[in-house]
């Protein structure tokens, strides 16, 4: 099954209208306000991003108008009613604990396609006021692809105990900040795909410290 072209001024009538209805759901009912994003036009790139709810990947999706590929945990990509859309934007699904190798050959080929791939830094779903540790795999991505690494910092809902359903429905004021991208030249240039940790730990905490740098 083909993938999405990049921009939205490619896309067909059919994605147009789901991302006017992703839009909508953003800026009326979470009354969302984002800056400009600071992703490149064209070109390979890597947005990296906070997650404190569910619907953080739509804030994203509803500030860009590029396709956004994300790293998916495999029991979400199964939902039947959604896999046919993850499949259509790119998305990989990845096991949540330890990532397989296909899928990190997956976000390597979308990085070499010219695509944009979403990821959250810090796994899973955590509150605002607990920080957590970056995953090296994010890092290895990073110096491995060569792709620009760009952050984005989501402020204003958390996830709510229970359903994912009850976090998705109750209305917030959220915000989205977009930074210049985070610099990782000297760490690429010293790395040699050798996965050392002391590196990749260095680089992910970059990409991590540029999110939350930017202001709620």
């Amino acid at each position: 099954m083909s993938i999405l072209p990049d921009h939205a001024r490619n896309w067909p009538l059919w994605a147009r209208l789901l991302h006017a209805l992703i839009r909508a759901y953003c800026r009326i009912f979470h009354r969302m306000r984002a800056e400009a994003s600071t992703l490149p036009e064209a070109g390979p790139a890597l947005l990296a991003a906070n997650h404190h709810a569910g619907p953080d990947p739509l804030f994203l999706i509803a500030s860009n108008r590029r396709i956004i590929s994300f790293m998916i945990a495999v029991e979400y990509y199964r939902v039947r009613s959604l896999t046919w859309v993850y499949e259509r934007t790119g998305c990989i699904p990845v096991k949540r604990m330890r990532p397989t190798a296909t899928s990190l050959r997956g976000v390597l080929a979308r990085l070499e396609e010219g695509r944009v791939v979403g990821i959250f830094p810090e796994g899973g779903i955590h509150a605002p006021e607990e920080r957590v540790h970056p995953k090296a795999g994010v890092a290895m991505l990073a110096l491995e692809s060569g792709a620009p690494v760009f952050p984005a910092r989501i402020s204003g809902i958390r996830q709510l105990p229970g359903s994912d359903l009850k976090t998705f429905l109750r209305p917030r004021r959220v915000r989205v900040r977009y930074g210049p991208e985070v610099d990782l030249a000297d760490l690429r240039r010293r790395y040699s795909g050798d996965r050392d940790r002391s590196l990749l730990n260095e680089a992910a905490k970059r990409i991590v410290d540029a999110i939350y740098a930017l202001p709620e």
